[in-house]
């Protein structure tokens, strides 16, 4: 059997005497040196598979707190079906959080003003409320009435005064007779603090009683006639 000769161009099978091919008509020039292909050919070499193209970065998503629907990052509202939940303050997961608006310290509200506590005259069995600038004496603001008929009291004998939510007591200037609070004598034109239940001696004859606030015990004065 005479070797058939194949084509150097597609591969066809000839007969020797072939100068044609029969397979892509191509002629067969030199014979001498087309060389037999093995009866296996080794398969052609596949071209490389392109690489899976690369994972895009995950990108931030909004997630519904509602529904837990995934949104694009600049959703406004949740696009999950019937929800519609606001998104404006929800943190793209994988995002940044914003930085939350500065906030404005609320001013500081305004001290109260020192409210001062009553102060009451006890004489004997009679209660008198007092005010700032009440002077006591024969002829005084408060309880006068008490005093009219005792020489030994002086018309203007001492003066009740209010300064940053405190009572004083001051023994005015021209009293004669001693004057003395709590058993201590005070000085002439010096005011002294009350800060609580304090006995008031204008004379050897007349004692009375002040308090500041509330006096549970609220126990009476002695007056000497």
């Amino acid at each position: 059997m005479s070797q058939r000769l194949p084509c150097p161009i597609c591969g066809h099978e000839n007969a020797p005497h072939d100068s044609i091919c029969g397979g892509c008509g191509q002629p067969i020039l030199d014979r001498g040196h087309v060389a037999r292909p093995s009866a296996s050919a080794p398969p052609a070499a596949r071209a490389p598979a392109p690489s899976a193209p690369l994972a895009a970065a995950a990108l931030p998503r909004k997630v519904c707190p509602l529904c837990g629907t995934i949104n694009e990052s600049y959703a406004l509202l949740c696009g999950g079906a019937g929800c519609g939940n606001d998104l404006s303050a929800v943190t793209p997961s994988g995002g940044t959080a914003p930085s939350p608006p500065a906030l404005t310290p609320a001013p500081a509200p305004a001290a109260a003003s020192t409210a001062t506590p009553a102060l009451h005259l006890t004489v004997g069995a009679q209660r008198f409320s007092c005010r700032d600038g009440d002077i006591i004496g024969r002829e005084g603001t408060v309880g006068c009435q008490i005093f009219a008929g005792l020489g030994t009291v002086s018309r203007r004998h001492v003066s009740l005064t209010q300064r940053d939510g405190q009572w004083f007591l001051t023994a005015l200037a021209g009293v004669q007779n001693t004057t003395q609070l709590d058993g201590r004598e005070l000085p002439r034109g010096l005011p002294q603090p009350l800060t609580g239940a304090h006995s008031l001696r204008m004379s050897t004859q007349c004692e009375v009683r002040l308090q500041v606030g509330d006096d549970e015990e609220k126990k009476s004065s002695k007056l000497k006639a």
